[in-house]
């Protein structure tokens, strides 16, 4: 529910000092680091944690702990995206300020330094520097950046990183405008709409497709199922199986569940299929 106003987030700088407070008890044997992507939200929230090292006693112990352990190598710090470089820490806190200006409002597509030339670069080394934990604050959804960057690899980048962040998908597909492959996938899909869903034929994974891919219109964070339908062809050839068996097991290391549906089974007992 963060809004974004002349370069800054307040509520997202509020969420992730509440949250710091609350980590650093938990873990305090682990390093910080915030980050955001433009300097205003940085000295922002920079300000908020100074006022709060004066009023909060376990804050400044943790952070005169790391100011002390290692020479300081493992410092608290809050940066910005254009500065990250060379600094690594267990647990880095993102938070990307952008945003709708009013609730319910759109968001306008000027991202800062992410729609830079150098914007993909920006995100790659911000992404490389958590040991152990890397947590998003945002109030924007993919969506939000899909569909007007064009060639802008920054941006789509943020995107697809927004989408891995909420669905731990590392590829959410994308539509190939390939058709169904056959008849059944045609009926299979037309089931699916019928009981309120989205059914998209051959999404595109990782070099491979998914026969059908299953949205729910209130769920903006691409597919929930990939389903696979499966006849006479796949039944009669054990190599096929055994690729397919493959193909599985890379998908779902990609974040992906499947649903499989025989057609011997769904002429057989449609009802119990669907």
């Amino acid at each position: 529910n963060g809004l974004y106003s002349t370069g800054l987030n307040i509520t997202e700088a509020e969420k992730i000092v509440q949250f710091t407070k609350t980590y650093i008890k938990k873990f305090p044997e682990r390093s910080l680091g915030i980050v955001t992507m433009n300097i205003k939200q940085s000295d922002h929230i920079e300000s908020l944690f100074f006022k709060l090292q004066n009023d909060d006693k376990s804050f400044r112990d943790y952070v005169e702990y790391w100011d002390t352990k290692d020479e300081g190598l493992q410092r608290f710090i809050v940066k910005n995206v254009a500065s990250i470089q060379g600094d690594e820490r267990d647990t880095i806190l993102i938070s990307t300020v952008y945003g709708p200006e009013k609730p319910g409002g759109s968001v306008k597509k000027r991202f800062g330094p992410i729609n830079g030339i150098s914007g993909k670069r920006r995100l790659n080394v911000l992404f490389s520097r958590a040991k152990k934990q890397m947590i998003t604050f945002t109030s924007m959804k993919p969506s939000d950046l899909q569909g007007t960057s064009g060639s802008n690899e920054g941006v789509n980048l943020l995107s697809n990183w927004l989408e891995y962040s909420k669905t731990g998908k590392i590829d959410s597909g994308q539509i190939t405008g390939k058709k169904p492959d056959s008849d059944f996938e045609i009926f299979v899909m037309e089931q699916i709409e019928k009981l309120g869903f989205i059914a998209e034929p051959q999404i595109g994974v990782a070099g491979y497709f998914i026969d059908i891919g299953v949205k729910h219109k209130d769920w903006e964070y691409g597919y929930i199922i990939g389903v696979e339908c499966d006849g006479r062809q796949y039944h009669s050839s054990k190599s096929a199986r055994d690729r397919d068996r493959i193909r599985q097991n890379i998908l779902e290391e990609l974040g992906w569940s499947f649903h499989r549906i025989w057609s011997t089974d769904w002429f057989n007992n449609k009802d119990e299929e669907i």
